[in-house]
């Protein structure tokens, strides 16, 4: 069983000019393990008793609505080859449907079914009581501080390609 790495143990604070580095890291982290603790929430999983990766397809057509294989893939961060196997199950369960792309002829769009779109519901409602369960004791201008912070990141993540190694920071 992997444990989380201890808290301020990663990066090396003793590396001068690292604290900012260090602070965004350890975010990062906790986000990270935030999602980790809601995908293996037994109510989550109870919800909607899935793999993580058809969890995310269905996720991602939640939120964008109709898109090609590739697109799915490029906000997955995966292959298209992935998002294809995935595809071809969530269709065989009904909770997608293929259907023609008036842009492209070869690349037809995903989309959610009836089906599907009540699987998602079932998963962020359940996601919903969990995350309220965590939150409990927050005060709210803490919650809207930390939705604000997480939505600029994503956007500015989104419109803008990420930095070469070794620059940045």
């Amino acid at each position: 069983m992997e444990t989380a790495p201890q808290r301020g143990a990663y990066p090396d604070r003793s590396v001068p000019g690292l604290g900012r580095a260090a602070r965004y890291s350890e975010a990062g982290a906790a986000v990270f393990h935030l999602l980790q603790e809601l995908d293996r929430s037994a109510a989550i999983r109870g919800a909607l008793p899935i793999s993580q990766g058809r969890l995310e397809v269905l996720r991602v057509l939640a939120l964008s609505g109709p898109l090609t294989m590739s697109q799915v893939a490029r906000a997955r961060h995966s292959s298209r080859q992935a998002v294809q196997r995935l595809a071809a199950e969530l269709a065989q369960q009904g909770w997608i449907a293929l259907r023609p792309n008036p842009r492209h002829r070869r690349a037809p769009l995903l989309e959610l079914s009836p089906s599907g779109l009540a699987a998602h519901r079932r998963l962020a409602e359940a996601e919903a009581l969990r995350l309220n369960e965590l939150a409990r004791g927050l005060p709210a201008a803490q919650i809207r501080a930390a939705q604000r912070i997480l939505q600029t990141l994503r956007s500015r993540g989104a419109a803008t390609p990420p930095a070469p190694a070794g620059r940045g920071a």
